[in-house]
């Protein structure tokens, strides 16, 4: 009877699920599976991140800078590329690399996955190497990236240069960057600038200075080249011309930007060119010169995190506006100042472009010619009087060996630009003016700072209210221009723990100058 009872719930169970209560059969299932485990079969396909990961580690290499950002070399035909994981061009190629393959659309989890552990891969795994932009200078080699579509590179070293099709440097690339115009061996011309330029021969040296200094990467700060005239004299053109030799991009010239977003701009641009200023506040000017010597920058990386990852940049920067710039000495300092007088005849722009970019391969050819001879020169070179910007007096003057320059004419021509930029800026300040009154109607001055400012105010066109040590900080701002008209200035205490100043002409101070260029002449003799 217990029997058929179980018999009768087996058949129930049956009937219900529609399937046999067969032990046996199951349990042989399951032994089934175990042994594909064990034997290492899947029958899951691959997920979509897996065959991007498998495509990319196929085609790419990848590696780290310093700062652990994570970057992919690209075989592609004869050349390869570099791109940083995170950038739209590494994205995009990879996207396409899978729709090449599969025929299919990538999901965003599984881009997003993929990418997340190719940039794991870089960081643990990869090689840390550096990166460049534009320019790279590993100790008496140059590479200047051509930005053409085969990735070709100029290399130049104190023999000769010549053009690369793989060099030893990691070049990264922006989105605005554009191709150099090829230089062909042979053909170079400096003399061909002075066609196109609006500028002064005195002063067309010192601009072939500022481009054969941009165009290298070692020691040394970087010149700041201004361009200041009335409207109708070709700042502009002449900006845009300089920077469409050396380093050509789509967006030539930009506005004003914010003082947050200066280091941000040139990590992505070689050449920091900005159009139509209008005066330049203190912490604008103390920006430019940390870019233009050498800046080092900590910054987080996201706001929701601590995160951080610093930013070393120094480049040479190009500027023009109708107003004085340079009104701060710091600047000045570090500066080329150019006056361009008004053009009589324009010419059609498209005709004058159409000239000037035929002429370029030979300009940046003689370019090249001359960075070459300043490699092999300059270590050679001595300059008597070093000034702040002396590398850069050393590598020009190198350099001019190939352009058949005298020994001392790039400094004599720099000297003068300083002292000009001087005299303009000490007639530009109330302050720095009232200091050279008092000296030509006194010659010596020693006291306090406070006594100090109730003098200059009878010397002043305006009344001026400072602190002492707003006073203190004015002196040291235009202490560089008034040194170099040869009055001298010191500060010391006294023994009641008073902060004295002490103002004095020396020998070289030459009084009441009517002009800049009878100064000048004073100056000189």
């Amino acid at each position: 009877m217990k029997q058929k009872n179980n018999k009768k719930a087996s058949n129930t169970v049956q009937g219900k699920t529609g399937q046999s209560n067969n032990t046996d059969h199951t349990a042989l299932e399951l032994n089934d599976n175990d042994t594909k485990n064990q034997l290492g079969f899947d029958d899951k396909p691959p997920k979509q991140d897996e065959l991007l990961i498998e495509l990319a580690l196929k085609k790419c290499t990848f590696f780290h800078d310093e700062q652990g950002e994570a970057y992919a070399k690209i075989q592609i035909d004869n050349h390869t590329e570099i791109w940083d994981i995170n950038s739209t061009e590494f994205k995009d190629w990879l996207t396409h690399q899978y729709w090449i393959k599969n025929k299919k659309g990538v999901k965003k989890s599984s881009h997003e996955s993929a990418l997340l552990t190719l940039r794991g891969m870089a960081v643990f795994e990869g090689k840390s190497e550096e990166v460049y932009l534009r320019v790279a200078q590993i100790k008496n080699t140059i590479y200047i990236d051509i930005c053409n579509k085969n990735w070709q590179v100029i290399e130049i070293d104190k023999k000769d240069w010549r053009i690369v099709n793989k060099p030893p440097v990691n070049f990264i690339r922006s989105k605005n960057m554009k191709s150099l115009h090829t230089p062909k061996a042979g053909d170079g011309n400096i003399n061909l600038l002075s066609k196109h330029l609006n500028v002064g021969t005195e002063d067309l040296t010192l601009v072939i200075g500022w481009l054969l200094m941009s165009m290298q990467a070692g020691s040394g700060a970087l010149p700041i080249l201004i361009f200041q005239g009335p409207a109708g004299c070709g700042k502009t053109t002449v900006s845009r011309m300089l920077r469409e030799i050396i380093d050509p991009n789509s967006a030539d010239l930009l506005s004003k930007p914010k003082t947050e977003d200066m280091r941000v701009i040139g990590v992505r641009n070689h050449v920091l060119a900005f159009d139509n200023l209008s005066g330049i506040h203190s912490n604008y000017s103390d920006t430019l010169c940390k870019i233009s010597t050498g800046d080092n920058q900590t910054i987080r990386r996201l706001h929701t995190t601590n995160d951080e990852f610093t930013i070393s940049i120094k480049k040479p920067i190009l500027l023009n506006g109708i107003d004085e710039i340079t009104s701060r000495n710091d600047l000045l300092s570090r500066s080329i100042r150019i006056e361009l007088k008004k053009i009589k005849a324009f010419q059609p722009e498209s005709r004058m472009w159409s000239n000037f970019i035929k002429d370029v391969p030979s300009i940046l050819s003689a370019l090249l010619d001359g960075i070459s001879c300043a490699l092999a020169n300059h270590h050679k070179i001595n300059i008597k009087e070093v000034t702040r910007m002396g590398d850069f007096c050393r590598w020009s003057t190198a350099a001019g060996k190939m352009y058949q320059w005298k020994n001392d004419e790039f400094i004599k021509q720099y000297k003068r630009n300083i002292m000009l930029s001087y005299v303009d800026s000490i007639n530009a300040s109330d302050f720095a003016s009232a200091i050279v009154d008092m000296v030509n109607d006194q010659s010596d001055f020693k006291d306090t700072p406070k006594n100090l400012l109730t003098l200059l105010n009878k010397f002043s066109s305006i009344d001026m209210t400072l602190s002492s040590k707003g006073v203190v900080n004015k002196i040291f701002r235009c202490q560089d221009a008034l040194e170099a008209l040869g009055i001298e200035i010191d500060k010391c205490k006294d023994r009641a723990n008073r902060t004295l100043i002490t103002i004095r002409a020396n020998e070289k101070y030459c009084p009441q100058p009517q002009s800049n260029d009878e100064w000048l002449k004073a100056y000189n003799s």
